[in-house]
Parts: structure tokens; C-alpha cells; sequence
């Protein structure tokens, strides 16, 4: 066949390295569970984005989510056409490929790939060769996990230490007549 099927990888996230075949017109994003591909991540919205099959290609739209959808890095403010090989971030967390297969080798990749059967341990003491897992490695600043900025701690940290000195420096060049002046409206009433 000459049609060729589209499929997303994902990359980083929940459960890397699964693979979501683009099968329908409409294919929404989140975290409900009603959405049609769901996300489990605190930086994914409920409803946070949809890809549509159009005439011109599949085109990716952010559905107003706070921590936002973005294409190869860059934060989706209209819809956008996708293309073969893009790496599209639902917030911080979570990154997929858009990839392009052949039907037939959509076939073999859909599923979970199984574990190869058991071979027989060889007679001799030989090196038994060990089967190395890749596992997938942010290359471009997208995928990276943003750090958390402390700027607002310790501007917070900053002020309540400055407001503890201030207090500190009033009561210690205070004038030694200091209770009186706190006692002065009880004598004004008659209660001290």
C-alpha cells in the first residue's frame, strides 16, 4: 500500500516507549480518562490538546491548558501542522514523536515488543553477552525537565529576615520608659 499510517512514540513521561497509531479523525490529549490518548502527569490539564486529521496533514491545537503544549520546543499559541520526526511537550513532563510508518511495519511495531525466547545456556564457560536497554535521553532543551526557580523562597526568606532585624532594632534602641507608654490607656480608664 502506498498510504502510510502516523503514530506517536512516547519519549519521556508515563510509560516511555509506548506507541499511540493515529487512527481517528479527531484524537484528543489528558488526563480524564474520556480523553481518547490519556496522560497521566500532574503537568498535563484534563483536556490539554487534540490532533486533527485534515486535508493538509495532522495539525496539533492546545485546548487552553496551563502548563501548555508545545512543538519542538516551542509553545503552540495557534494550530499547527505536523511533521514527520517532531517532538511535541505537554508541559514540563511528558514528550511524544510524531512519527510516519508503512502499514506493514506499523503491524509489527503496534504492540509491545515480547521478550525473546530463552536460549540454552552453552556447555563451556563462555561470556554470556548482555542485551543493553537504551533508554531514551532528552537531546534537545524541550525534553529536559525545567528546574524549579528558588527565587521566590528566598525572596520570601530574604523579607521575613529583614522584618525580624527591624523588630529587633526597634525594641532595642527603645526608650527605657517603654511599658509605660503600653500601660498609659489602662491608667487613662482606671484599670491599671
Amino acid at each position: 500500500m502506498a498510504s502510510s499510517l502516523f503514530r506517536l512514540i512516547v519519549r519521556t513521561g508515563p510509560n516511555p516507549g509506548m506507541v499511540f497509531e493515529l487512527t481517528k479523525e479527531v484524537t484528543l490529549f489528558g488526563r480524564d480518562v474520556t480523553s481518547d490518548i490519556v496522560l497521566g502527569d500532574t503537568e498535563v490539564s484534563r483536556q490539554h490538546a487534540r490532533i486533527t486529521h485534515t486535508a493538509g496533514g495532522y495539525v496539533m491545537e492546545d485546548l487552553g491548558s496551563t502548563n501548555g503544549t508545545f512543538v519542538n520546543g516551542e509553545r503552540l499559541m495557534a494550530p499547527r501542522v505536523l511533521n514527520p520526526g517532531d517532538l511535541i511537550g505537554f508541559g514540563e513532563g511528558v514528550t511524544l514523536t510524531f512519527d510516519a510508518v508503512s502499514p506493514d511495519a506499523a503491524a509489527t511495531i503496534a504492540s509491545p515488543v515480547a521478550a525473546p525466547p530463552p536460549t540454552p545456556a552453552p556447555q563451556a564457560p563462555a561470556a554470556t553477552p548482555v542485551a543493553h536497554v537504551a533508554t531514551p535521553t532528552p537531546a534537545t532543551p524541550a525534553e529536559r525537565p525545567a528546574r524549579r526557580s528558588c527565587l521566590p523562597l528566598a525572596l520570601a526568606g530574604g523579607g521575613c529576615l529583614i522584618l525580624i532585624i527591624a523588630c529587633g532594632a526597634v525594641l532595642w534602641f527603645m526608650d527605657a520608659n517603654y511599658p509605660d507608654i503600653l500601660y498609659a490607656p489602662l491608667r487613662v480608664l482606671g484599670f491599671y
